[in-house]
């Protein structure tokens, strides 16, 4: 489309006949993923348009403005300029919304929205009134439905997960989930065993995630509430039986007689790649690395090293292995984990802070 006919219909979203913004949006929504066209909307004033559209009382007008500003997002500028303008509490507002018929759409564009960190930095609110408040309206409407027969089965909600795991690849972000007292990081384990891979897949990525700070390493280790090595294990434990000497001081629900025969690994490469990932991070820190010798991880591991096709990951079972079978005293260096966070960009953990101006529409 030419850049001036582009320009005019998007200043038809300001009529205000419905019909008219709704026919403007139709087109837009056609060519919001090409380049050429963002190239042109970067121009005009589309994004101030669309969110003041996203409340609109008619659902077409606001079905149509959401999906737009999600094509938008792939684009860094315009992503960018959608997180300045102080979207979140919109956002979460509509994601938490029982009645709004439009809330998984609005958790896709604040999961969009938080894979930025001054996303992040607005959803957590980390050192002011609201610290968490956000974060935990959403975790609430992720468990609302805990008590359920179809808990761990249906996928309502599950771009919410993948909001918290965006909060936790950074240092503030991790400290809120993992607070002793606000109970998130232990209320979403259960998620592990969920039947929906985005569910599964996110909660193992805020494991990974959680794993990589070292200073709540011993907190998530030794906490009854949370065993996380236990809950890392598990799904790598398969049903191999092991002899009583390698269970001695094995979690008890790790040990045969809690391992039914027809125990199965977990499927996804993704989820093994991350829990092993998680392993490696526990390894940084001498508490943790005689913790793990103390609570027999390495016989699962070996077993599970043996069923592994992946190279890639078996290689960092590898790493994993000849840690713990060390001697402390020739550990002077923790495994580099470096080369984990440049292989896996997309989940990249950060520990700056920094401050974003925001701009009110």
């Amino acid at each position: 489309m030419d850049s001036e006919l582009l320009k005019e219909l998007v200043g038809f979203l300001q009529d205000p006949k419905p019909e008219v913004k709704i026919l403007a949006l139709q087109h837009l929504a056609g060519i919001s993923q090409d380049e050429e066209s963002i190239k042109t909307l970067k121009q005009t004033n589309i994004v101030t348009y669309l969110l003041r559209l996203i409340t609109d009382s008619n659902h077409v007008i606001s079905r149509h403005s959401l999906t737009i500003l999600i094509n938008l997002c792939s684009d860094a500028d315009m992503l960018s300029e959608i997180t300045k303008k102080n979207i979140v509490p919109r956002l979460v507002d509509g994601s938490t919304d029982s009645k709004n018929k439009l809330s998984e759409i609005y958790s896709m564009l604040l999961s969009n929205v938080t894979h930025t960190k001054e996303g992040c930095l607005q959803l957590m609110q980390a050192g002011k009134e609201l610290e968490a408040f956000y974060i935990m309206k959403l975790v609430q409407v992720l468990l609302q439905d805990s008590n359920s027969s179809d808990y761990l089965t249906t996928p309502k909600h599950s771009w919410i997960i993948n909001i918290i795991l965006n909060v936790t690849q950074i240092q503030e972000g991790r400290k809120i989930v993992l607070d002793k007292d606000n109970l998130i990081f232990q209320s979403l384990l259960p998620l592990i065993h969920h039947k929906d891979l985005v569910k599964r897949r996110g909660i193992v990525g805020i494991i990974r995630n959680c794993c990589f700070s070292e200073i709540h390493q011993e907190y998530i280790l030794t906490s009854e509430a949370i065993d996380i090595l236990t809950i890392i294990l598990l799904p790598i434990r398969g049903n191999d039986r092991l002899d009583d000497d390698e269970m001695k001081g094995m979690s008890p629900k790790l040990q045969n007689s809690e391992i039914p025969l027809d125990n199965q690994r977990e499927q996804d490469k993704e989820c093994r790649k991350m829990l092993i990932d998680s392993l490696i991070f526990l390894t940084k820190t001498k508490k943790a690395r005689e913790y793990m010798r103390e609570k027999k991880a390495y016989p699962i591991i070996r077993n599970y090293y043996n069923k592994e096709d992946d190279e890639e990951i078996k290689e960092n079972i590898e790493k994993v292995v000849e840690i713990l079978l060390r001697d402390e005293e020739e550990t002077d260096q923790p495994t580099d984990t470096n080369n984990i966070n440049n292989n896996n960009n997309n989940n990249k953990l950060e520990d700056e802070d920094a401050t974003f101006d925001v701009e009110e529409i």
